[in-house]
């Protein structure tokens, strides 16, 4: 009796095991392809929609909507995001490389893990963006209208 629950208890652990490795490897939550497609087909506004993970690299988004939209590990190089409202919008871990931010409004987004190399941060306000470190605004390029929160310094670019 003692060898069968000894072998119950190896099969059952090793089903536990298989369902937490399983749970780890699951793919990442996808963006939600009709959101995107819209970006990628010209539209401007997109509040609340889910691009997390796809690749949005030289969209334009100018003066659109994106309030409570999700940027989470999006690539965006080179995007044109100027002038639009990013209300409470998640960049964690985004790839914001050469991205346009200029004049945009930033209240709440969250730019935890951002990458913001060479990313133009001129006129926008980010004085109640969450997540931004003095080394992510070091490589991003700001100017004197450029509103950060308190503690950070901006670095000018021409």
């Amino acid at each position: 009796m003692r060898l069968h629950q000894a072998l119950f208890a190896l099969v059952f652990t090793g089903l536990v095991s298989a369902m937490f490795v399983a749970a780890a490897c699951a793919p990442a939550k996808a963006a939600d392809y009709k959101a995107v497609e819209k970006i990628q087909g010209g539209a401007h506004d997109c509040a609340h929609c889910d691009l997390s993970g796809s690749d949005m690299s030289n969209q334009c988004v100018k003066g659109g909507d994106l309030t409570g939209a999700d940027f989470t590990n999006v690539t965006a190089l080179y995007m044109c995001m100027s002038q639009a409202n990013f209300t409470d919008v998640s960049f964690r871990n985004a790839n914001l490389t050469g991205a346009n931010l200029a004049n945009s409004n930033l209240t709440g987004a969250d730019f935890s893990g951002a990458n913001l190399d060479i990313t133009s941060l001129k006129g926008a306000d980010l004085s109640h963006a969450k997540g931004l470190t003095q080394k992510q605004i070091d490589i991003a390029c700001s100017n004197a209208q450029t509103k950060l929160p308190a503690g950070l310094k901006a670095k000018t670019c021409a």
